[in-house]
C-alpha cells in the first residue's frame, strides 16, 4: 500500500477518491469484528434497540449494521459506483420506520454510534501498525460523508411516508364527513369501521358547524338598518290622556327603512296617501280601495331556502382553513365550510370552537346521535343563511338550539307566503300606510291575548287607538278573527313575515 498522503478533493467520490488504493482489502477481515463491536453498542446505549429476547429483530439489526460496513467498503472500493440504489435502500428504511410509527431519533442515534465505534477501531488498527496513520483523514471524512448520506436517505424517506400518511389520514377523514353527515344515515358499523382508520375518536353525540370562509364585515351588506314607525295621537286627540309609554326602537310591523319598502307609497302617491287619511286618528274617513300590494300578498313562485349539504360549491385551493384541534374534523374546501364537533356539550367545547372559527361567521347545528348529523348539519346551513340575510344576529356563532322559533317560521319562504296569501289577504283592502299599522296592531293584539291595554303599551298609543284599530280588523276579517285556528295561523305569518322583512330591505 503506498503511504503518500492522502488527500481530501471536491471531486465526483469526494473523499473516498482521496484514500490510498486498496484500503477496503486491508480493513476487510476487520470487518466482522468491528460488526459485532457496533451491534453490542446499539443494544447497549439504544433502549429501542435492547431486545436481546428478540433474536429475529437482533438479526434484523446486525443485517443493518453489516450492510452500512459493507456499503462503506464497496464505496472505498469503487468511488464513482452509482451511490442511487443505496441511497433507495436507506429511503425504504426510513419508510419503513414511520409506517411501524417510530421516530427516527433512535435510528439516528444508531448510525452516529456506528460511526464513532469504527472510528475508533481504525484508530486502534492505526495505533497496532495495521494501516498507516496518514489515511486518517481521508478516512474520517469518507465515514462521516457516509453517514450524513445515509442520515439524508433515511430522513427523506420517513418525510414522504409521514407525508403519504398524513394524506390518507386526511382523506380518510374527509370521507368520515361525509360518513357522519349521509342521509340516509351510514351504519354505525361503517362510522365505527371508518373513524377507527381516520383515527378519530368515536363521541357520543356530535354537533356540525357551518363555516363562512369570510369574517364577518362591520356595516355591511348583513348590518341591521335601523327603522322608525308611524305614531299616532290618541283616538280622542288629547295627546295626555293615556299613560306615557317608550316605544321599542323599531320601524311598523315588516316596515322596511323610511321611504324605501313595499308599505311606502311610491313617488306622486305619497301626498295622496296622506290626504286620504289612512287612518281615522289623523281625522280622515274610511280607506279607499287598494292601490297596490305589500308582502303580505306571497309573490310568484315563492322563494325557498337554499338546503346547504357542506359540498355543493368547492372553495378554490388557495383558500386554507384554520388549524382546528384534532379531535375535530373539518373541511374548508368546500362552501360553506363544516366543522364536526364531538360531544359538543363537553368542558372547554365552546372555547375549542371559538378558537377554530377565528371571527368567521359561523352557525351551529342541534347536538345530535352520531347518525343524525345530516340533520345537524342542515338545521346549521339554514342558520347561516339567516345569519346572512341578517334574520338572527350577525355574532361569530350563531347556535340554532337559541333559534329554534325562528328556524321553524322561515324554513320555506313559499310557505309562508301561502299562510299570508290565506289568513292575511283582507288587509290588501286598506293602502299601504294603515296596512303596516294595522298588521302591527294585530300581531301585538294576537301576542297579548286579547289585551287591549297591553297592546297600547307595547305599541306607545292610546288603548282607545287600540280598539279602534281592532274594529277595522273586525270588519275586515269577520268571523276568522274569532276563530282560534285562524288566530294562530295569523299570528305564525305575521311573525314569519316581520322577521323576514325587517332584513329583505
Amino acid at each position: 500500500m503506498s503511504k503518500r498522503a492522502a488527500m481530501v478533493t471536491d471531486e465526483p467520490g469526494g473523499p473516498f477518491k482521496a484514500l490510498p488504493p486498496g484500503l477496503h482489502h486491508h480493513l476487510r477481515p476487520f470487518l466482522t469484528d468491528i460488526t459485532e463491536e457496533v451491534v453490542r453498542a446499539i443494544r447497549t446505549e439504544i433502549p429501542e434497540y435492547a431486545r436481546p429476547a428478540d433474536d429475529t429483530y437482533m438479526q434484523a439489526v446486525r443485517r443493518g449494521v453489516d450492510h452500512a460496513l459493507q456499503g462503506f467498503l464497496e464505496r472505498m472500493a469503487k468511488p464513482d459506483t452509482d451511490w442511487e440504489p443505496v441511497q433507495e435502500t436507506y429511503r425504504r428504511i426510513g419508510r419503513g420506520e414511520a409506517e411501524e410509527g417510530r421516530s427516527l431519533d433512535s435510528f439516528q442515534s444508531a448510525l452516529r454510534l456506528g460511526a464513532r465505534v469504527t472510528w475508533r477501531r481504525v484508530n486502534a488498527l492505526v495505533d497496532a501498525e495495521l494501516l498507516p496513520r496518514n489515511v486518517l483523514g481521508a478516512f474520517g471524512e469518507a465515514l462521516f460523508l457516509h453517514l450524513d448520506e445515509m442520515a439524508a436517505a433515511t430522513t427523506a424517506g420517513y418525510t414522504e411516508a409521514r407525508l403519504h400518511a398524513a394524506g390518507e389520514l386526511q382523506q380518510r377523514r374527509t370521507r368520515l364527513i361525509d360518513l357522519l353527515t349521509a342521509d340516509p344515515p351510514a351504519s354505525a358499523e361503517a362510522i365505527a369501521e371508518l373513524a377507527h382508520s381516520a383515527r378519530w375518536p368515536v363521541p357520543r353525540t356530535l354537533a356540525v358547524v357551518a363555516v363562512d370562509h369570510g369574517p364577518p364585515t362591520e356595516g355591511g351588506p348583513f348590518a341591521p338598518h335601523p327603522g322608525t314607525g308611524p305614531t299616532e295621537p290618541p283616538a280622542n286627540g288629547d295627546s295626555h290622556a293615556g299613560p306615557p309609554a317608550t316605544p321599542p326602537p323599531r320601524g311598523g310591523l315588516l316596515a322596511p327603512p323610511p321611504e324605501t319598502g313595499p308599505f311606502t307609497p311610491p313617488p306622486g302617491r305619497r301626498a295622496q296617501a296622506a290626504s286620504s287619511g289612512a287612518d281615522p286618528v289623523a281625522g280622515s274617513g274610511r280607506p279607499g280601495p287598494p292601490e297596490e300590494t305589500g308582502p303580505l300578498v306571497p309573490p310568484s313562485g315563492g322563494r325557498s331556502l337554499t338546503a346547504l349539504s357542506g359540498g355543493d360549491a368547492i372553495v378554490p385551493p388557495s383558500v386554507r382553513g384554520p388549524i382546528v384541534p384534532p379531535e375535530f374534523l373539518a373541511r374548508f374546501d368546500v362552501r360553506p365550510a363544516v366543522l364536526i364537533v364531538p360531544d359538543p356539550e363537553g368542558p372547554g367545547r365552546a372555547r375549542a370552537v371559538a378558537g377554530a372559527l377565528q371571527g368567521r361567521r359561523a352557525a351551529m347545528g342541534p347536538t345530535v346521535a352520531l347518525q343524525d348529523g345530516a340533520r345537524s348539519l342542515r338545521w346549521a346551513g339554514e342558520a347561516l343563511e339567516l345569519t346572512r340575510r341578517g334574520v338572527l344576529p350577525d355574532s361569530e356563532l350563531v347556535r340554532c338550539q337559541d333559534h329554534l322559533a325562528t328556524l321553524l317560521l322561515l324554513r320555506d319562504d313559499a310557505l309562508v307566503d301561502a299562510m299570508a296569501e290565506r289568513r292575511l289577504r283582507p288587509l290588501d283592502q286598506v293602502r299601504p300606510p294603515q296596512r303596516e299599522r294595522l298588521a302591527e296592531t294585530l300581531l301585538s293584539w294576537l301576542n297579548c291575548g286579547h289585551n287591549a291595554s297591553e297592546v297600547a303599551v307595547r305599541l306607545a298609543v292610546h288603548p282607545q287607538t287600540v280598539r279602534y284599530r281592532m274594529r277595522q280588523l273586525d270588519e275586515l276579517f269577520g268571523g276568522q278573527l274569532h276563530d282560534p285556528t285562524a288566530q294562530f295561523e295569523m299570528q305564525l305569518a305575521l311573525r314569519a313575515l316581520q322577521l323576514r322583512n325587517g332584513v329583505s330591505r
